[in-house]
């Protein structure tokens, strides 16, 4: 028994012991039809069965999605693309109710590529455009990249070149980006490059298929390695590098050979026998001749107008001129047949740009719409900053307005107390009170120290004016405004002053009391 089929039956055992763990069937399913979905499909496809089986017992809607999901690729692989959509549209459903946007999208990208597989361009179009807004949206990268290489591959098909490359670029930054698997960047660079082959660009298109094969390399990956070599086989081949496209078109052969791929084995004999008719054209002939017969009947136009060609070229150097009018006859239809089928995709192509021209309009109204909310959010932002600085303003200016008032009243209050001090100091003389004195004996007995002459001066000149700036007071005493403010501290200080906002009135008002007072204290 190989080890393979040991692996697999061990897989089987797995699954179908109940006393496993849930993670540890699901997981020998899966591997189980990673193993088989290709080699055979129809294996992997009952193993599937079994999972979503098992993933419905547990009720595990997620898992149930992953079966239905594989289950419709393997389908559309094998081109049964009815039951590959109903078994896509069955996984939406339960990513709709599993209210899931990204399994939503993987579904709608999924059956954008049965309608590339059916030929139906502009649904693929549709369905890949609409995932690629979900992926972008929902900041998935590896999805985005993915949709805008899919677009990428209509446009190829349709021959919208332009259009393509667009999409494959975008496509491959994002993948650069995120730094992608290899076989990601290397797929995105050979589309890349047969685009600059169809365009005839050659040397960009061998740039971009190095680079492929390069990244393909590491992984020893074979079968896109073949494409690699095949078109670089052609690629020299079209700018007569005959030594360079013969090493290209040997190795193709030995790839495919060892690959047993019916069709790659055929175009890369083709190419080898498009090299010997430039040294060899009855081997060229001869080769020609022996892959004609083994052209299988699903063999694209494209093969075979390459083929009747070269045996028409051959047919016409050997003279043999009625094998080479049937070959040209032959090779006239069935480029005419590529031509026509090229002139097909005229319409589809009008209509992709048509519809790629939308998307674009709709994303530009879009971001316009978002630009607008933004701004409108922004004037709303700033009318509330602006409606609560103005409330802000009018608040401080009201206590402003309300602490002037009080002051002003205090200060009126304690202004009119001076007053009335002054005309009470001799009770029952009518005395005008500016002419009222201050005692000094009185006072430097009340705050038990002597005033210097300074201080006394500055208590004169307040008496006289009591709302006296320093400055006013320093140019009445002829001293200096550091001076009366050193004055006034002191005497702050002896006469116990705490007001801080009248300090010279509190401080005349207490010195006209000590001076009114009948008797001192020894």
């Amino acid at each position: 028994m190989s080890y393979a089929q040991s692996h697999t039956d061990s897989l089987r055992l797995l699954w179908k012991n109940e006393s496993e763990l849930d993670s540890v069937r699901f997981q020998a399913l899966e591997e189980y039809s990673d193993i088989n979905e290709h080699v055979q499909p129809d294996s992997a496809l009952a193993s599937l069965d079994c999972y979503y089986n098992l993933a419905q017992e547990k009720n595990a809607h997620r898992r149930m999605y992953r079966a239905l999901n594989r289950k419709a690729n393997i389908y559309r692989f094998r081109g049964e693309f009815e039951k590959a959509k109903k078994l896509y549209n069955d996984a939406l459903d339960l990513a709709i109710q599993l209210k899931n946007p990204v399994l939503q999208a993987i579904i709608t990208g999924n059956l954008g590529n049965v309608f590339l597989g059916q030929n139906e361009y502009y649904e693929a179009t549709r369905y890949y455009s609409r995932a690629l807004k979900v992926f972008h949206e929902q900041r998935d990268d590896d999805g985005e990249a993915r949709m805008l290489s899919c677009l990428g591959s209509v446009n190829l098909s349709i021959c919208n070149y332009e259009l393509a490359l667009e999409y494959y670029q975008k496509s491959l930054e994002i993948y650069q980006k995120i730094t992608a698997e290899d076989e990601c960047i290397a797929i995105i660079l050979m589309n890349i490059g047969l685009i600059h082959f169809e365009k005839e660009i050659y040397d960009q298109a061998e740039t971009s298929f190095e680079n492929a094969l390069e990244l393909l390399q590491k992984k020893n990956d074979k079968f896109f390695i073949t494409g690699c070599y095949s078109t670089l086989a052609k690629i020299h081949l079209a700018q007569n590098q005959l030594n360079e496209a013969s090493l290209y078109a040997e190795k193709n052969v030995a790839l495919n050979n060892e690959l047993e791929i019916e069709i790659g084995i055929l175009e890369a004999n083709l190419i080898i026998a498009q090299l010997t008719f430039e040294t060899n054209i009855d081997t060229a002939a001869i080769k020609g001749e022996i892959i004609l017969a083994n052209l299988p009947q699903n063999t694209s136009n494209e093969l075979k107008k390459d083929v009747y060609e070269l045996l028409y070229k051959c047919y016409k150097a050997q003279s043999k001129w009625g094998l080479s009018l049937e070959m040209h006859e032959r090779f006239t239809t069935y480029k005419d047949s590529v031509q026509i089928e090229k002139n097909s995709f005229s319409v589809t192509r009008e209509t992709v740009k048509n519809e790629y021209e939308l998307r674009i309009y709709e994303s530009k109204l879009e971001n316009e719409k978002e630009k607008t909310k933004l701004k409108v959010s922004q004037i709303k932002k700033t009318f509330g900053i602006v409606s609560i600085a103005v409330i802000i303003i009018n608040i401080i200016v009201f206590y402003f307005i309300s602490s002037l008032k009080k002051s002003n009243k205090r200060r009126a209050l304690l202004l009119e107390e001076i007053k009335n001090l002054k005309l009470s100091a001799n009770k029952g003389l009518f005395v005008d009170s500016q002419k009222f004195e201050l005692a000094r004996e009185k006072i430097e007995s009340a705050i038990n120290r002597k005033l210097n002459e300074t201080d006394w001066k500055v208590l004169g000149i307040l008496l006289t004016d009591p709302v006296s700036t320093n400055k006013e007071i320093a140019g009445k005493a002829f001293m200096s405004v550091d001076g009366i403010g050193s004055s006034l501290r002191r005497m702050y200080e002896y006469f116990d002053i705490k007001d801080s906002k009248y300090k010279k009135i509190s401080l005349l008002l207490e010195a006209i009391k000590f001076s009114n007072n009948s008797t001192t204290t020894p």
